[in-house]
């Protein structure tokens, strides 16, 4: 009785890990077609590869571009080049950034259920893998670095977060929850109330936005693109970034009055995911004259927010609180409709030029 008790308890878990791999494969393909279909990104990217494919071997891995600007990405890229038509390579980064991030989620949660990244996928997913690569693959290195926080490996979780930087430097934002978290374990909510007020402070002066716009026209940064120019000026043309706060208030508040974790790891997962969305609301007030930067700040902060909701959901499964389970998911699939149409939807034009490509081409006149 107990050999047979014991069988049916393996092929319970073989149909489990099945059903997660599964569920995985699917995603991967659903992110696959909207990027390639519906991606204003996805040229870009294409625009890089293609750049790139002129280049020698060693200028693709070590020129001065290569080094400075998202090394690990470009890494990938040059790698990429030298074996990959670009379909292919990009449709393997979508598959490595959630493949990453699936693993980091099992190391917490040995059986997923898709209540586990159901927040994540109608909230981020579409934004990441299925338009900004480098980030949905700084975001999978953040995510591990978070998870090895939690557990206590602080000195590893660090070294890791840098390595994410590498991806994309926004990942660096995470050093700030680090950083808070340490804060809110010695002092408590009196640290988010000062947060709060300093957030208050700078939201109403013009200081931040003189100081953003000063360094980067000294420094050449890139987030200038959405501070200037055409793009700055179409920000905001849905008028949906007024209710985005909301929005992020409400994952938080939910995060904080539905989940009660019992193992320490994800009780130390709850706070950082509260800290983040606080802090999520504080950057949309003070960045809020520019919605690009602001809206892509926040984003990157929602990731610990929508983990931790993942696992509030499967305990409201287990408590069979059905009809809060129920309107959660009503409201996910709303937001990730619309997070959906915002992302895919042609933007009024908008011209696909790729510039890279044109100096290319003068060049080779020029040497003929």
């Amino acid at each position: 009785m107990s050999h047979d008790s014991s069988l049916l308890k393996l092929m319970t878990r073989y149909k489990d890990q099945f059903k997660a791999y599964l569920g995985l494969l699917i995603c991967w393909i659903v992110l696959l077609a909207l990027t390639t279909h519906y991606s204003r990104d996805y040229f870009n990217y294409h625009c890089w590869f293609n750049t790139a494919l002129v280049l020698s071997p060693g200028e693709r891995f070590f020129g001065l571009h290569s080094l400075v600007r998202d090394p690990a990405y470009s890494m990938l890229q040059a790698l990429g080049t030298l074996f990959l038509p670009f379909e292919v390579f990009f449709a393997a980064l979508i598959l490595l950034a959630l493949s990453i991030k699936f693993f980091a989620l099992k190391r917490l949660v040995p059986t997923l259920s898709f209540l586990y990244v159901l927040p994540y996928f109608m909230v981020l997913s579409f934004l990441h893998e299925g338009t900004q690569i480098r980030i949905a693959l700084a975001l999978s290195v953040a995510l591990w670095s978070l998870i090895w926080f939690a557990q206590g490996r602080r000195k590893q979780s660090l070294l890791l977060l840098c390595f994410a930087c590498a991806f994309h430097l926004s990942a660096a934002t995470f050093f700030l929850v680090f950083l808070l978290k340490g804060l809110y374990d010695r002092y408590g909510t009196r640290l988010l109330i000062a947060l709060g007020v300093f957030g208050v402070i700078l939201a109403y002066t013009g200081l931040v936005q003189e100081m953003l716009m000063w360094l980067g026209d000294k420094t050449n940064a890139r987030y200038m693109a959405y501070s200037v120019g055409a793009i700055y000026h179409r920000q905001n043309s849905t008028g949906l970034f007024a209710y985005f706060p909301l929005f992020v208030g409400a994952l938080t508040l939910l995060v904080w009055k539905i989940y009660q974790p019992i193992q320490p790891a994800w009780q130390e997962l709850k706070k950082m995911a509260l800290i983040s969305g606080f802090l999520a609301i504080v950057i949309l007030g003070i960045f809020r004259f520019n919605v690009v930067i602001a809206s892509r700040l926040a984003d990157l902060l929602l990731l610990p927010v929508v983990l931790v909701l993942g696992a509030a959901l499967v305990q409201l499964v287990e408590q069979k609180r059905r009809f809060l389970l129920a309107v959660l998911i009503l409201l996910l699939l709303a937001y990730g409709g619309a997070r959906g149409l915002v992302t895919y939807l042609p933007a009024p034009n908008y011209v696909y030029f790729c510039p890279s490509d044109s100096k290319l081409n003068e060049d080779r006149k020029n040497a003929q």
